[in-house]
């Protein structure tokens, strides 16, 4: 006959909590932990039955291991435990024995032990490790949070009860659980980083493939995400063989519902843009729709213009930061805005504005994160700013002004954390006299530089209409 070696309790809880950090705390293998930890409770004790009870959302204790001294698991469901004790324990949040001859006890009186046929019930509290708060330069003790209760019960009295090793036992519970709730934050977070992942790419995939180089104009733009994924947009579309509409749009928020929102707002201006509507129409529509199904606390600021062959431009700013034309003397022109952002009102009136645009002149088209991208000491880039390096610029092609714009803000931010969405888009407008024609790729710069914004607004009320003026000053600074 082969004899069978158990280990002792301490071995196997140790044994099971090496397998819970090789599986990474695997359902199964948190089950096993925490059985393995009752039954060496059950074992120190020589009880007959072992409960673990842990704290469910609710607040309430939930019955997650019921042993009996075979080792053998009990239905859950069937499990009877004294309920009085549970809640003497739970109120005292100290460890507590309770044996039938207690007959002067009110759980005694309750009958529940003798209904229940014991003479023994031993109860330890599963607490966090205790923690510590400065007050002032008083450190006052904070009650811990309770993750449950570890109930034993029998028939016969507990003997020669080892106290310490019980409370080792629910330290190994705690440890166990909070592992657990590590684990499962941290795979929560790995999905969430893959969702993110995801909708960077389908972003990226939705910015132009290629900005148009033809005879009249040369464009390029760049985008820099505060994070993961932007909540601004840029698109060149072509509206016919003497026109282009140009788009750049500011999304309140940031992460994945303004970037969501951001290619939503982008694919109605690329639907909506081609039915050759004039420019103060497309947008009337754009907010319209938005504010029918867009949440109420949600809006875009935008600029949209239509370029033609001749040099015309007619635009929309819809209460985005004035674009910016460079004249070929030297001379920066502002095109600012005298609309609300689209989906705040739908009954709100748009109107455009028209310039002529000369050869050589350079169109300018930029989200807030450039005037509001601030340095090491807070101090803003503002409009002033872009407008002295549009008045400086010594380049001849529209990636030099894209290049300088970068560079510039760069250098200004002096590596700043970034906290804000950037997009840009640069038309260099050539005549409709050059007879060559090609198509460039499109570039994106994604990056975490040093650019920033103030806080976003809103609600659809008087209060925003305040709020949006108030944000608006930044840009001018």
């Amino acid at each position: 006959m082969t004899l069978m070696m158990v280990p002792p309790p301490e071995t196997q809880v140790e044994h099971h909590l090496g397998v819970l950090a090789r599986t990474g705390v695997a359902r199964p293998a948190l089950e096993d932990a925490l059985t393995t930890i009752v039954d060496a409770a059950i074992e120190l004790t020589h009880a007959q039955q072992g409960v673990l009870l842990l704290a469910i959302s609710s607040g309430n204790l939930e019955v997650t291991v019921a042993r009996d001294a075979q080792r053998v698991s009990l239905p859950l469901h069937q499990v009877q435990i004294s309920q009085g004790v549970l809640r003497r324990v739970m109120g005292s949040r100290r460890e507590l024995i309770v044996t039938e001859d207690e007959k002067d006890s009110s759980t005694a009186r309750q009958g529940s032990i003798g209904a229940l046929g014991l003479h023994s019930i031993l109860v330890i509290p599963v607490d966090k490790l205790p923690l510590a708060e400065a007050l002032d330069a008083t450190v006052a003790g904070r009650q811990s949070e309770l993750l449950g209760l570890l109930y034993l019960d029998s028939s016969w009295p507990f003997f020669h009860l080892d106290r310490e090793a019980l409370r080792m036992l629910t330290r190994k519970v705690v440890m166990v659980v909070e592992n657990a709730a590590l684990f499962a934050a941290l795979c929560e977070k790995a999905r969430l980083d893959h969702e993110v992942e995801i909708t960077g790419q389908i972003q990226r995939q939705m910015q132009p493939a290629q900005f148009p180089r033809v005879p009249e104009l040369e464009v390029t733009g760049f985008t820099v995400e505060c994070h993961a994924v932007g909540g601004d947009c840029l698109d060149v579309v072509k509206l016919s063989d003497r026109c282009h509409g140009l788009l750049v749009g500011d999304i309140a928020g940031k992460g994945i519902p303004a970037s969501l929102l951001a290619s939503l707002l982008q694919g109605l201006f690329v639907t909506i843009g081609a039915l050759d509507f004039p420019p103060e129409e497309v947008v009337s529509r754009v907010n319209r729709y938005l504010c029918e199904r867009s949440p109420e606390d949600w809006y875009a600021t935008l600029f949209y213009a239509i370029l033609d062959s001749s040099g015309r431009l007619d635009y929309v700013n819809a209460g985005h930061v004035p674009a910016l034309i460079r004249r070929c003397s030297g001379k920066v022109e502002s095109l600012e805005s005298s609309n609300f952002p689209v989906g705040m009102f739908s009954d709100a009136q748009y109107t455009r504005g028209t310039t002529q645009m000369e050869v050589g002149n350079f169109l300018l088209i930029y989200t807030d994160g450039i005037p509001e991208a601030k340095n090491r000491s807070s101090e803003f880039f503002g409009e002033a700013g872009l407008r002295r390096l549009l008045q400086e610029f010594p380049g001849q092609t529209v990636d030099d002004l894209a290049e300088a714009v970068r560079a510039g803000v760069r250098a200004f931010t002096e590596g700043a954390p970034q906290s804000d969405d950037i997009a840009v888009l640069a038309v260099h407008y050539r005549g409709a006299s050059l007879s060559t024609t090609s198509v460039r790729p499109a570039t994106a710069m994604r990056a975490s530089n040093a650019l920033g914004r103030s806080a976003p607004l809103v609600g659809r009320s008087a209060q925003r209409r305040q709020n949006f003026s108030k944000r608006t000053d930044h840009w001018h600074s």
